[in-house]
């Protein structure tokens, strides 16, 4: 399987889609993360973009916001170990909007 994982990113890389196909991972493990340490939903807690190492993360309120803040730490090792220790080197913690 890990045969098949490495010609797929090779392809991917060969048409300039690796980075956007990682940036995707990224983001799906990181919501994944903080919907199960905070036991949220998606429209309350979301990693929405990764560009240049920086993950943006949105949340509902400043409660979720200090949440995030004391869990960021964590994240980013977990994402670390997983893709890297360049994958992520800073969170931006943003307010989502409710429109």
């Amino acid at each position: 399987m890990d045969h098949i994982g490495a010609i797929i990113g090779k392809r991917l890389n060969q048409h300039h889609l690796g980075e956007s196909a990682r940036a995707s991972q990224i983001l799906v493990k990181a919501n994944q993360f903080l919907q199960k340490r905070l036991q949220c939903e998606e429209d309350e807690v979301r990693a929405f973009r990764l560009k240049d190492g920086v993950l943006y993360i949105g949340t509902v309120g400043s409660v979720w916001s200090q949440e995030v803040f004391h869990e960021q730490e964590a994240m980013m090792k977990k994402i670390r170990e997983e893709h890297g220790a360049k994958s992520v080197l800073k969170i931006v913690i943003k307010s989502l909007t409710t429109d």
